[in-house]
């Protein structure tokens, strides 16, 4: 980007009950790249239905800079989970707000139990995607023709994009930054942000380098790794397991478990 080029406008959905990870961290994603930049590669706001103060799940009290009446059309859109009661996901002015800024948008991001009301907009309909593991069931409630995927940290529709759950938006809002702002731009937000092994095993991934770990000849086969993988990333094989590089992620507690120091690091 040069300084020619407009920011990227990056609005966040905010709501009564909304986790506050689920919108911080993206928000603070995009924000690292301005960081030290005499101009602004993203422009981030924030938005609610209504003017005033907007409590999260945990009791921290957000000001919205914009309502419905007065939001500037975004070029992505974050949609953060939260506590989506039945009100909330029948709340059909948000659901028109979702709706109407998709149809410009670049890219349309929610985050964890964000799909729940992503899906009721008619954004996921026939398309792979995840949320929190907690809302699999819901989601397919909400559209059964989404295409449930429970073991990737996000989904990438082209212009529609899921994170799993929680911590998972920072890992989709980085990549979003590498699929906008190219690599450098993406290296730099991990930086500001010293954000550890999860987005190493982005940047690997995305720079082309291993990220499963290996298991070697030490295993005895005793399957500790395999019962605590939260990615089923450990197979059995014939004399000992065997890690499956499709799906392993380089970050899980397997390797720190392995009696035998069995488990290599991908890094």
């Amino acid at each position: 980007m040069n300084k020619t080029e407009l920011p990227k406008k990056v609005g966040i959905l905010l709501y009564h009950a909304v986790e506050p990870l689920d919108f911080v961290g993206p928000y603070e994603v995009f924000s690292a790249v301005n960081f030290g930049e005499s101009y602004a590669r993203y422009d981030v706001f924030t938005v609610s239905e209504n003017k005033g103060d907007v409590k999260s799940s945990s009791g921290l009290i957000v000001k919205a800079d914009y309502d419905f009446t007065d939001c500037p059309q975004a070029d992505i859109i974050v949609i953060p989970g939260g506590n989506l009661t039945p009100e909330l996901l029948g709340n059909s002015t948000i659901i028109s707000w979702i709706q109407t800024q998709n149809k410009n948008a670049e890219i349309t991001f929610s985050v964890c139990s964000g799909a729940l009301l992503a899906a009721k907009a008619g954004l996921l309909a026939g398309m792979s995607a995840t949320t929190h593991h907690m809302c699999f069931d819901k989601l397919l409630e909400i559209d059964p023709t989404i295409i449930l995927n429970k073991t990737e940290r996000f989904i990438d529709n082209g212009s529609i994009i899921t994170a799993a759950g929680v911590s998972a938006g920072i890992d989709a809002a980085l990549y979003i930054v590498y699929k906008i702002s190219g690599k450098d731009a993406f290296f730099k937000a991990c930086e500001i942000m010293e954000y550890g092994d999860g987005w190493k095993s982005v940047q690997r991934r995305l720079a082309g380098l291993p990220v499963a770990r290996k298991i070697n000849n030490k295993c005895i086969k005793c399957g500790k790794c395999a019962k605590v993988c939260p990615y089923n990333a450990v197979l059995e094989d014939e004399t000992q397991y065997k890690i499956n590089s499709e799906t392993c992620v380089g970050i899980g507690p397997c390797a720190g478990l392995c009696p035998v120091g069995a488990i290599e690091s991908a890094f």
